[in-house]
C-alpha cells in the first residue's frame, strides 16, 4: 500500500515538471505561408510571401466580401530574416513557414549566387526540406506570386501541382526539392539546374480574379525548361531539347512524348519508361571516358503516312530511328553544355568518384577544365511495346 502511494505521488509530482504542448500554436494565431520569393535589389533582399487567408474557409463569409483563398505581402531588408520580419508590420499574424510549397528565386538573385540565401532556408528550424524550388527566366519572383491561377483554389497549390505535372508528362523541366539542391551544392563532381518559370500574357491582368473568370486567361503561369546552376550561380538556361537530355541522363524521366521525321512524313510516340545508367572507364592513355546507357520503352500515338505495321521489319525500324534521335539529342545537348557552360548537371564527375575514388583526387580540383574535354558516348535501346488500337494508319487503310 505504501509503495503504491509513494508511486502515486512521484508521478503526480512528475507532471508539474512535464507540461505539454508547451510550443503549441494556434491557428487564429498563424498566418501560414504557401509560397515564398525572394528577389535581390539594391542594399539587401525583397520578399514576397504569399499567406493562406484562413478565414476563407467559411465560404459563405468569403462570398459575400469577395475576398481571394490568399494575400501577398511583400517587404524589403538587408537580409531575408529582416525582411520577414518587417512584413510584420504589415501581417496581423505571425508568418508560419512549415507549410511551404514552393520557393521561387529571381533571376538577378539566382546569377548573383544562392550560398547566402540558402544559410538562412537551411538553417531556418520552421522550414522543412521537400518544398519544391524554381527561378524566374526574365522575371521577378514577385510577379509570379502575384498571378491569380485557374483550377487550383490556392494559387500556390497551383504551381505546385504544375511542377509534378509537367516534369511526370513533359520531362522538360525539374521537380527539386530544397534538400536535393543543397545535396548536389556539397557533392564533388556534380552541379545542381532549377526548373525555370515565368508570366506568359498580361501581368497587371494577372492580379485580377478577372484573370480566372474567361476561357482564356490573360495571364499564366509557365514552365520553361532548366537553368544550369555552377556552383551557386545561375550561367544560363537550357531549351526543351537539351532539358530532356538532362533528365534522361539522371534518370527523371518518367514520360513524355516525341516523334520522328520520315520523308514520307512523321510517326509520333510516347514515353511509358526511361532508365539510364552511367560506366566510366579508362582509355589507352588514363583518361576517363563516359558511357550513357538508355533504354526507353515507347507505344506508338500517330503515324501520319502509309506504313504496313503488320511487318516486325517495319516496327524494328521504326525502334532505330528513335535510337538515333536519342543518341544524337543527347551526345549534342551534352557537348552544349561542356562547351558553353562547363558545368557538370550531368554528374558524370559524381560516378567517376564513386568508381574511382583514388583516381577522382586527381581531377577534383580542376573537374570543370577536364569535364570540358571529356569524352560521352549515348548507346540507347528502345521498345516499341504498342502501336495503338488499329493497326494500319487511316490514310493506308482508305485507300
Amino acid at each position: 500500500m505504501l509503495g503504491r502511494l509513494m508511486l502515486i505521488t512521484l508521478l503526480l509530482i512528475g507532471v508539474l515538471f512535464t507540461p505539454g504542448c508547451w510550443s503549441r500554436k494556434e491557428l487564429n494565431e498563424l498566418a501560414v505561408v504557401m509560397a515564398l520569393g525572394i528577389d535581390k535589389v539594391e542594399g539587401g533582399y525583397a520578399v514576397t510571401a504569399q499567406v493562406l487567408n484562413s478565414g476563407e474557409t467559411d465560404t459563405k463569409r468569403g462570398a459575400s466580401m469577395g475576398s481571394l483563398p490568399v494575400i501577398t505581402y511583400f517587404s524589403v531588408g538587408k537580409t531575408i530574416p529582416d525582411a520577414l520580419q518587417r512584413m510584420h508590420g504589415l501581417a496581423p499574424r505571425t508568418l508560419y513557414l512549415s507549410h511551404l510549397r514552393v520557393l521561387i528565386f529571381g533571376e538577378k538573385l539566382a546569377r548573383a549566387g544562392l550560398g547566402d540565401v540558402m544559410d538562412f532556408i537551411a538553417r531556418n528550424y520552421q522550414l522543412r526540406t521537400d518544398f519544391f524550388l524554381l527561378v524566374t527566366k526574365a522575371g521577378h519572383a514577385s510577379e509570379i506570386l502575384d498571378v491569380v491561377t485557374p483550377f487550383e483554389y490556392i494559387p500556390a497549390g497551383s504551381i505546385y501541382s504544375s511542377i509534378l505535372v509537367s516534369h511526370d508528362k513533359w520531362a522538360a523541366t525539374g521537380k527539386v526539392t530544397l534538400q536535393q539542391f543543397i545535396t548536389e551544392l556539397k557533392r564533388d563532381g556534380s552541379d545542381p539546374v532549377l526548373s525555370g518559370v515565368r508570366l506568359s500574357g498580361d501581368q497587371n491582368k494577372g492580379k485580377s480574379i478577372d484573370n480566372v473568370k474567361k476561357i482564356t486567361p490573360d495571364t499564366l503561369i509557365e514552365h520553361t525548361g532548366l537553368g544550369v546552376f555552377k556552383g551557386d550561380r545561375l550561367v544560363g538556361w537550357l531549351e526543351e531539347a537539351p532539358s530532356k537530355a538532362v533528365n534522361y541522363v539522371l534518370n527523371e524521366v518518367d514520360s513524355t512524348g516525341g516523334v520522328i521525321v520520315f520523308p514520307e512524313g512523321v510517326i509520333g510516340f510516347n514515353v511509358n519508361q526511361a532508365t539510364s545508367s552511367l560506366q566510366v572507364s579508362f582509355n589507352e592513355e588514363g583518361i576517363p571516358e563516359f558511357k550513357v546507357r538508355i533504354k526507353v520503352e515507347a507505344d506508338l500515338s500517330t503515324i501520319q503516312f502509309p506504313m504496313d505495321l503488320s511487318q516486325p521489319s517495319t516496327i524494328t525500324e521504326i525502334e532505330k530511328r528513335i535510337e538515333e534521335k536519342y543518341n544524337t539529342m543527347i551526345s549534342r545537348s551534352i557537348q552544349n553544355v561542356q562547351v558553353r557552360y562547363g558545368a557538370d548537371v550531368f554528374g558524370f564527375g559524381e560516378a567517376l568518384h564513386r568508381k574511382y575514388p583514388k583516381k577522382w583526387r586527381k581531377y577534383r580540383d580542376n573537374w570543370e577544365e577536364h569535364f570540358k574535354k571529356m569524352k560521352v558516348n549515348v548507346d540507347t535501346k528502345v521498345a516499341i511495346r504498342r502501336i495503338g488500337s488499329i493497326v494500319q494508319p487511316i490514310s493506308r487503310e482508305s485507300k
